[in-house]
């Protein structure tokens, strides 16, 4: 399959619970995208105890599941917000925790990625408008 010439520039700000997806193309167009996740709220365990209940012998570790069952919500959040990703020649990528480099080794593991440039960079909680901003300044663009 060709590549296409008209290739985007994005810039995402993203945490576990939300994504903020901002696109612009080489004709100026500029689309923006928020997606929620169904991930609940980052529960943190008070040591290393456990409610262990089982048969013969058999133990259950009640912690484990419920963070397999988060980490399974991370990751389907994270193939929605690659699956925005369309002829994507430059991504900025913009939060505050550990999703935004989870979601940088979706990106580079991915076949469909290769020769796109990711730039990370740690930041707060922001607006559209910063993000529209935070694009304008990494891109050398004027949005209006």
């Amino acid at each position: 399959m060709k590549k296409s010439t008209n290739q985007a520039l994005y810039v995402v700000w993203i945490d576990r619970k939300h994504a903020m997806i901002m696109r612009t193309t080489e004709q100026g167009t500029t689309t923006y995208k928020e997606i929620k996740s169904s991930a609940g709220t980052r529960e943190r365990f008070n040591g290393e105890t456990t409610n262990k209940t089982g048969m013969l012998g058999t133990s259950i570790a009640w912690e484990k599941k419920k963070q397999e069952k988060e980490n399974n919500h991370v990751q389907q959040f994270l193939k929605k917000v690659m699956a925005e990703f369309h002829q994507a020649k430059e991504i900025l990528i913009l939060g505050s925790g550990d999703t935004r480099y989870e979601l940088q080794n979706g990106i580079e593991k991915s076949k469909a990625f290769n020769g796109v440039k990711i730039s990370n960079r740690a930041c707060r909680k922001i607006t559209k408008r910063e993000l529209e901003v935070e694009m304008e300044k990494e891109y050398h663009l004027h949005l209006g």
